[in-house]
């Protein structure tokens, strides 16, 4: 049954007790942005945001890598990063050996 769109909250307005704590620690895209103001983009495409400013701090590293032992071996040692990190996460979340 879905709610009625009209249907409006009177008091949204909420108070913790002072011993409340937090369940779990909030991601760290969402930390961040809360603590600096200044760090870039809105909550909500926070991860995307902080995976392509690790990309664009990390490049300069691969394409040095590439340009100083030749761009076959640097392919080939990121394959095997890749390759290794989803194994690393089929055998934690249990789909390496046909699972669901």
């Amino acid at each position: 049954m879905r709610p009625d769109n009209d249907q409006q909250l009177e008091n949204v307005e909420v108070h913790y007790l002072r011993g409340t704590r937090p369940q779990g620690q909030l991601p760290f895209h969402v930390r961040i942005r809360r603590l600096y103001w200044w760090w870039p983009g809105p909550e909500r495409y926070g991860k995307a945001i902080d995976r392509i400013l690790a990309v664009l701090i990390l490049s300069p590293g691969v394409i040095w890598a590439a340009m100083s032992f030749g761009w076959i071996p640097v392919l080939f040692l990121l394959v095997e990063i890749v390759l290794i990190r989803i194994t690393v996460y089929r055998v934690v979340t249990g789909t390496f050996l046909g699972g669901d």
